[in-house]
């Protein structure tokens, strides 16, 4: 496995996302219904839940063991399902270890609140693969229910936004982030898989999409 990425491409945009909203709101499914994420591609998690398709393992060297066999295969879906701020650090130096600017990863973060320390910067190799990940064809979905729990650097990183049900000052700041015509109460408002989805760009308006519940199919643990 390669200590860093290869093939650094500065022509791939920024399509960072994540997925925001309270219990329940349905921030899984916003995930599996976004058709950005392939099907057959490079798609790594972080999913200690089994939220996601994909081969799930608990073993590092099982993890890196799957990730080398995907690789020369060219299409994989492996998942390491850690719990700590420490395992997560771990998993995304691997992540940043194997992007390769030829072609997109798309990496699968399940509640980040629990691997960021603070809501200050990012811990080290969060805060490089984020920062940097762009230009190695790294695509990052992040998903949280406590978005004052994570991080600045997702939030600063993500240009892409899901933002599902919340009540209470997490409505204001979620109205604040997406800086648009939102209000607080619209968020409110909001009912399980309705989210207002924001691509980014300073001219747009937030887009009102209403899911449509898909069980995820092919978990394995090994």
């Amino acid at each position: 496995m390669n200590l860093k990425p290869v093939n650094p491409n500065t022509q791939h945009k920024n399509e960072h996302t994540l997925y925001l909203g309270g219990s329940g709101a349905g921030k899984s499914q916003a995930v599996i219904s976004n058709t950005a994420i392939p099907k057959k591609g490079r798609v790594i998690l972080w999913d200690a839940s089994g939220d996601h398709a994909g081969i799930h393992t608990e073993n590092r060297r099982e993890f890196i063991k799957l990730l080398k066999a995907g690789i020369k295969r060219g299409s994989f879906r492996v998942a390491y399902a850690g719990s700590t701020v420490e395992d997560y650090e771990w998993f995304c130096g691997v992540v940043w270890a194997v992007l390769d600017g030829d072609y997109k990863t798309h990496v699968i973060a399940e509640e980040l609140s629990a691997v960021c320390k603070h809501a200050g910067k990012a811990t080290k190799n969060a805060a490089v693969l984020l920062n940097q990940g762009r230009k190695y064809g790294l695509v990052f979905h992040g998903v949280s229910q406590k978005p004052q729990e994570i991080s600045k650097t997702y939030f600063d990183q993500c240009e892409r936004k899901y933002i599902g049900v919340f009540r209470g000052d997490n409505a204001e700041k979620m109205a604040r982030y997406l800086a648009t015509d939102l209000k607080a109460a619209d968020i409110a408002a909001l009912e399980e898989l309705q989210f207002y989805y924001h691509d980014g760009k300073a001219t747009s308006q937030p887009v009102l999409k209403k899911l449509k519940y898909k069980k995820p199919a092919g978990i394995k643990w090994v």
